[in-house]
């Protein structure tokens, strides 16, 4: 053997072997320094150095090399308030979206049914009476006529209304002679129903109507997963489970169907709190948190505010539940070394849970609670973000969903609704979701949203309220780093640094670099998750 070749030999034998190469790439690693490589190198789903394509290529060696040709290489995608579980159950039901009338609504229920004649309920989901030219919320006498029997369910885009037929309201045994029902949550017209339901009442008509089994749940989150899979999420924040949904999860992820990592809120039932009176960890799910609610939502004029609605004298909301029922459960979570979520739209909303929260927390401190959506937030409370240490959780596209309408609810008062930089300012750093099935989980969409604040078509011109952007190196470390340290995981994920999950996503084009309306086009080509190929 010539002395060239044996020499060519002992270096290649030097190297050491890996799992994975990825060289000739624009990495994005999302360190603190914001350094971009061209190469990183994997060995036992974790990612052990970064470089150079020529300093990984020669210090290592694989039988998986994959070049990148040039594209670019980001952290996996972290979507920190995702409804995986309702995500999988929109992508077995009727999509109502962008529908321009109740109308349209019944056309897509009719053909659905044609579609599934021996479906036991008809399931929709999506519709936005704001994008009807009359705005008011529809009754259900059409739907009744064309479906006397079979129960309909129709959930608004926002998941905190739904309207029904008839035969859903009985079979949720629902009586407008009830005085216990709260005349806010169940709409009527000269003292009957209008099949319109706000808030706990959805979950009330829905789980006596829709029966799900074992077969089924486990349909839903293989769906959810794939879909998060495909928009390149490798992690998600999953905001409430109940204890069968949480059980059927459980046992997915033993089995290791269920790959993506999860950090899942139970919803505080007696149930939940007798079988996890502590956070639990089972392989790439963390149960160590709870979900919580104020209020409701800003559409459906839930929201909870300090004063009327701009559009509506004399409604300022729903509050979810008492004080002292809230109180006691982030006592509860306090003391049992959960986190707690709260979904916060309205200024009243945010103020009264960042003062609770305030009680337990007291100063500074590393425990991750969090104030979901932070919608709208007075001036003078924003300083308790910081003051409390409460990560301000919000989901871009919701202002670029809400703006074209949102001002009618608010007046004046929209100046202190999605400040997502002036919320980034409270503690140096801000976690970024969709809110999945209510918006896309494309995180694209969110990194679209948070920097040019305009919706998918553009609008308006110059952006909405853009003191309150986010830079691209903002908006990216949102929806990665900032998304692992806001469950206090930023030491295992969230970038390409050696030591941690090799999780990471490869696009066709790089959307740190390309001109405004070329953005929301960006595909994934490949989503990693542990240095293993899922999409």
């Amino acid at each position: 053997m010539a002395a060239a070749t044996i020499i060519a030999a002992q270096s290649c034998d030097m190297k050491q072997s890996v799992d994975f190469i990825g060289h000739n790439g624009v990495v994005y690693t999302v360190d603190s320094a914001f350094t971009i490589v061209e190469a990183f190198a994997v060995k036992d789903g974790i990612f052990i150095e970064t470089g150079s394509s020529e300093t990984i290529l020669s210090k290592y060696k694989s039988k998986n090399i994959c070049d990148f040709n040039g594209a670019p290489v980001y952290p996996g995608f972290n979507d920190t308030h995702c409804h995986t579980y309702l995500t999988g159950i929109d992508l077995m039901s009727v999509d109502l979206r962008n529908a321009s009338s109740f109308d349209e609504i019944l056309e897509r229920l009719e053909k659905a049914a044609e579609q599934n004649p021996d479906a036991s309920c008809l399931v929709g989901n999506g519709w936005d009476q704001n994008l009807w030219e009359d705005k008011s919320f529809p009754n259900n006498k059409k739907l009744d006529e064309l479906f006397p029997k079979m129960p309909v369910v129709l959930n608004r885009i926002d998941q905190h209304a739904v309207i029904v037929n008839r035969a859903a309201i009985e079979m949720a045994g629902l009586s407008e002679d009830d005085k216990n029902i709260d005349p806010l949550k169940a709409l009527k017209e000269n003292g009957k129903f209008t099949g319109v339901f706000l808030e706990d009442l959805c979950n009330t008509i829905s789980s006596a109507v829709i029966k799900y089994t074992t077969a089924d749940l486990r349909k839903i989150f293989t769906l959810a997963q794939n879909e998060c899979f495909k928009y390149g999420l490798t992690s998600v924040c999953e905001p409430g489970l109940d204890p069968l949904a949480l059980k059927v999860l459980d046992s997915m992820v033993t089995e290791g169907k269920i790959k993506l990592r999860m950090d899942v809120w139970a919803t505080p039932t007696d149930e939940f709190k007798e079988k996890y009176p502590a956070p639990y960890k089972n392989r790439n799910m963390n149960v160590s948190a709870i979900k919580l609610f104020r209020d409701g939502a800003l559409g459906s004029r839930g929201a909870l505010l300090l004063k009327d609605y701009s559009d509506d004298k004399g409604n300022t909301g729903i509050s979810m539940e008492s004080l002292d029922q809230f109180r006691s459960q982030c006592k509860w979570a306090y003391e049992h070394g959960f986190r707690v979520a709260t979904h916060c739209i309205g200024d009243r909303a945010n103020r009264e849970a960042l003062d609770i929260y305030g009680e337990f927390l007291k100063g500074k401190n590393n425990l991750a609670w969090r104030i979901e959506h932070a919608q709208i937030v007075e001036k003078e409370d924003l300083p308790k973000f910081g003051q409390f240490s409460i990560i301000p959780s919000v989901q871009p596209t919701h202002c670029t969903s809400d703006m074209l309408w949102a001002d009618e609810r608010l007046g004046e008062r929209i100046k202190n609704a999605y400040a997502y930089r002036e919320l980034l300012g409270q503690l140096g750093w801000i976690p970024t979701g969709t809110d999945a099935p209510i918006e896309s989980c494309n995180p694209i969409y969110t990194f679209f949203a948070a920097v040019y604040r305009k919706n998918l078509d553009f609008v308006p011109e110059g952006g909405f309220q853009m003191e309150n952007s986010l830079t691209k190196e903002q908006a990216l470390r949102s929806m990665t780093i900032w998304a692992a340290k806001s469950t206090l995981e930023d030491d295992v994920k969230g970038s390409i640094e050696a030591g941690k999950y090799a999780d990471f996503v490869v696009t066709d084009k790089d959307f740190m670099n390309l001109p405004e309306k070329e953005v929301p086009s960006t595909k994934i080509e490949a989503t990693y998750l542990g240095g293993e190929r899922v999409l």
